[in-house]
């Protein structure tokens, strides 16, 4: 378990140190981003910056992020499609658990959220026990991706442990 729990932790590494889209609300004189100083921004600029810079950009009311993945509508879209197409994952916006988790859900939508968590967490299992290769799954996230490899790697010990002695 702990292996799992290091992987997830890289995972959120990651997360955090990958580039978000926002766009400015407001004009900013001078940005001090690690990649240089940026001077004389409008408002109604986009730019990428490192997800910690723009969740600090957000918490000040000096930037939105450009895509909104907490929207009642999408997430209702995104659940009836999983739910529609039990043999395939839909498509996510990437690292979306954890995006999901720093913007923190409302009431009306957090039940949809864990509808779709039930569904693509039984479809992975599913892919899991048929023992189907991770290069052949589409629509992993990241976080998909560290739970897949070591529910695979349980399902073949199972499998070693049940087939042992068998002819092969």
């Amino acid at each position: 378990m702990e292996e799992f729990r290091e992987a997830l932790r890289r995972v959120k590494v990651e997360f955090e140190n990958s580039l978000e889209e926002i766009m400015l609300l407001k004009d900013i004189q001078r940005l001090n981003l690690p990649s240089g100083l940026i001077e004389n921004l409008k408002a109604g600029t986009s730019l990428r910056v490192h997800r910690w810079a723009a969740n600090r950009l957000i918490e000040k009311g000096l930037a939105k992020p450009v895509e909104e993945i907490l929207d009642l509508k999408k997430v209702l879209q995104l659940r009836w499609k999983e739910k529609n197409d039990p043999g395939e994952l839909q498509p996510l916006p990437d690292y979306f658990y954890l995006r999901v988790k720093n913007e923190t859900p409302n009431d009306e939508i957090l039940p949809h959220l864990k509808d779709i968590y039930s569904l693509r967490l039984s479809k992975i299992m599913s892919f899991a026990a048929k023992r189907i290769p991770p290069s052949m799954i589409e629509n992993l996230t990241a976080e998909e991706e560290v739970l897949y490899e070591h529910l695979l790697g349980i399902v073949n010990v199972w499998y070693e442990f049940i087939e042992e002695g068998e002819e092969r």
